[in-house]
């Protein structure tokens, strides 16, 4: 139901700027319909290579191509039309797909050039309340031969809602970055809950990560979860370090690559400089700890090193560890390369986790998802590394319980061919 909303969304908004531009040309049904049609397929272009794997037309860089393609096209049923203000209008109704992305899930504005998704997420993408003014004025207009004043009542309605609600989001990360301001906040993020009329917010300052809820105004801020980082372990365990001396490395990970590679390799996790530690507290962090400085080997049945990379340049924070553990293995882009993930505690709804692959040369690489935190989800078998939920050779889906509604939340990423891009 959200994805026919999302589209009804593009579809409208598209159609009702080419009403408002393209008015003067539609005097009967028939040229009115024609008009809105064209709309609507300029507010939808943006999509159409989304369906070959691509996302080429949803930059600025080919808005003015497509709303050509469209000016030609309706030009040539419409020989009355000025094609230059044809153009400009159809240019806009496709601009208006990438707007609402932008204020949605996000959109690749200036691809390929950047792969960088960029976006302001004020409304949730199946938002009722910007379709339903839109609809209803077009609908209406539609019949009506001097309908332009009430579709221009319906577009500045839904303005006016996205206005309020971009005010809101702004005034509410004012207050939080004033909360926090001591704590020295390092990256915020808010957007709309799709499962009420609230905002959802993830903050992280030097010390911890604040996850919470906020009224539409607001004025009410509520805290979920607060947990504190591994440093301040870290530095406990560095502390009350006893003088155990370890001869080697530490592996907290082998695994058996046979099976999958048909070559008699070993991917290894280890931990060559750092500290062991015992937490027996009640926590997240309960049991034995491995800290420090991580490696991924990968070796041959004789222990011959093949290839190795530094872990913790991929993560942000400290790497903490309490237990051994296998990695899950899949080919999540279709290259035919083994993918797996290694994950870090986030929250007590859910664990964020880095995609890697080996490469045919026995590379180690990232593969880009979900941003520079990785991917949160809510994983059932393992914290440090857990298998994705494929969807087709090049796309997968992640899942994360929300509890404080009850409820599964769920984000698709599709491989673009550089990288995986949320859909």
């Amino acid at each position: 139901m959200d994805l026919i909303i999302h589209t009804l969304i593009h579809v409208a908004a598209g159609a009702g700027t080419a009403y408002l531009f393209g008015r003067a040309y539609a005097d009967s049904l028939g040229k009115r319909s024609l008009l809105l049609l064209f709309g609507a397929i300029a507010g939808l272009a943006p999509d159409f290579t989304k369906f070959f794997g691509d996302l080429l037309f949803h930059s600025v860089f080919f808005v003015p191509l497509m709303g050509w393609v469209l000016a030609y096209s309706y030009s040539k049923v419409q020989q009355e039309v000025s094609f230059k203000r044809m153009w400009l209008t159809f240019m806009i109704s496709a601009g208006t797909h990438l707007l609402i992305d932008y204020i949605g899930n996000g959109a690749a504005l200036f691809y390929p050039l950047i792969d960088r998704e960029y976006e302001f997420s004020v409304i949730d993408r199946d938002d009722i309340f910007v379709l339903l003014p839109l609809l209803l004025s077009l609908s209406i207009g539609l019949w009506i031969r001097k309908g332009r004043y009430l579709v221009l009542a319906g577009v500045l309605t839904t303005c006016v809602y996205i206005g309020a609600l971009a005010y809101s989001k702004a005034d509410l990360e004012h207050s939080l970055m004033e909360r926090y301001k001591q704590d020295h906040v390092e990256s915020l993020l808010t957007y709309p809950d799709p499962s009420g009329r609230h905002w959802r917010f993830m903050l992280r300052t030097e010390t911890a990560a604040v996850f919470g809820r906020a009224s539409l105004l607001g004025n009410r801020i509520e805290i979920d979860n607060e947990s504190s980082f591994s440093t301040q372990r870290m530095e406990k365990a560095e502390a009350d370090a006893s003088p155990i001396t370890v001869a080697g490395t530490m592996t907290l990970s082998r695994n058996d690559m046979f099976a999958i590679m048909n070559k008699p390799y070993f991917i290894d996790i280890e931990l060559v400089n750092g500290i062991y530690s015992e937490d027996w507290a009640p926590g997240p962090f309960m049991g034995p700890n491995w800290s420090g400085e991580f490696h991924l080997v990968l070796r041959d049945d004789l222990g011959n090193e093949l290839s190795r990379v530094a872990l913790n340049d991929f993560y942000q924070d400290p790497l903490l560890f309490n237990s051994t553990f296998e990695l899950s293995f899949d080919d999540y882009n279709g290259d035919g390369d083994p993918d797996f993930t290694i994950g870090q505690y986030g929250t007590s709804n859910g664990n964020y986790y880095k995609l890697f692959t080996l490469t045919g040369s026995n590379e180690f690489q990232e593969l880009e998802a979900g941003g520079s935190e990785g991917l949160f989800i809510s994983a059932v078998d393992s914290t440090y590394s857990t298998g994705l939920n494929k969807l087709n050779d090049s796309s997968f889906q992640t899942d994360y319980y929300d509890n404080s509604t009850g409820q599964h939340m769920k984000s698709t990423f599709a491989w673009d061919g550089k990288k995986f891009m949320k859909q």
